[in-house]
């Protein structure tokens, strides 16, 4: 599977790199598809009116760092591969997809490894793919592990937050945290609400070498603003504004950001909390209301 995988990565790794040059996502889709083809998509066309939007990470197929193979014999395939190349300040997890046979493996999804976190060990030869409602043997299924990370994200007195951690380099739910909180303090004509909510098709969920496991998903950010009295104009930022197609409103907005992430479950009986592994948004969508 090695010299397969590494040439699906070149031809996955060579798509992007030219949908990214070209900021054209038509050259992404024959291998890019679901939320990375969707986030960059967009992200193509708010760069091309906004200068100073950030950028997707590059996609490199080089250096092969790890990769997760199922050891099913069933469609749809997931792989998941950690690669660091040029323009990987960390290690990206790339999560492909093959829906049937005779079909290319598609980049599903990627994230950035948590800094100073390390991607699970997984059993060489292949392991075991689970159903995301499978709990057998882990402390939570795949399913209440992205659940428990959508709450996380939506509140800071969540009852997971002792459960599912994060590092201390760089955190992704610290910082998420404190953006919605300085939005509502800063937001004074405004009412603003935040919710994470796990996308149940993109879980995947695969056992690691010490009995745990390590999922693989998607959560949608919707993050909506409504003015706080009749009159009131909300403005609306730069990159939500070419999607949206206005740069303020008085009805409302709804901001949509897909979240790419990777958590850590441990094997039922340990005391270690579960872990955020890999995380990163993109705005997907914005429309008035």
């Amino acid at each position: 599977m090695d010299a397969q995988l590494k040439r699906i990565l070149d031809q996955v790794a060579g798509a992007v790199a030219a949908g990214d040059a070209a900021r054209d996502a038509s050259k992404l889709a024959p291998r890019v598809d679901g939320a990375e083809l969707q986030v960059r998509t967009q992200n193509y066309k708010i760069r091309s009116q906004v200068a100073t939007h950030e950028a997707r990470m590059p996609v490199r197929s080089s250096k092969l760092l790890g990769s997760v193979i199922s050891n099913q014999r069933t469609w749809p395939r997931t792989v998941i591969a950690l690669t660091q190349g040029d323009g990987n300040v960390v290690p990206q997890v790339l999560t492909l997809v093959q829906a049937s046979p005779r079909e290319n493996y598609k980049l599903k999804s990627t994230s950035p490894l948590q800094p100073g976190t390390s991607f699970p060990a997984i059993p060489l030869g292949g392991t075991a793919q689970l159903a995301a409602g499978d709990k057998s043997g882990l402390q939570y299924s795949g399913t209440e592990a992205m659940a428990a990370l959508g709450d996380r994200l939506t509140k800071a007195d969540s009852a997971f937050k002792d459960k599912l951690v994060e590092g201390t380099n760089s955190p992704y739910i610290a910082d998420v945290l404190d953006y919605q909180a300085s939005t509502v303090k800063s937001g004074t004509n405004g009412n603003f609400t935040f919710t994470h909510t796990p996308s149940p098709t993109d879980t995947a969920v695969f056992r690691t070498s010490d009995g745990g496991a390590v999922v693989v998903g998607k959560l949608n950010f919707d993050f909506t603003s409504k003015p706080k009295s009749d009159g009131d104009t909300l403005t609306v930022d730069k990159a939500a504004a070419v999607l949206a197609g206005g740069d303020s409103t008085k009805v409302g907005l709804v901001q949509t950001f897909s979240e790419s992430v990777a958590v850590y479950i441990p094997p039922a009986g340990s005391t270690a909390p579960m872990k955020l592994v890999a995380a990163v948004r993109g705005l997907v969508g914005a429309s008035f209301q």
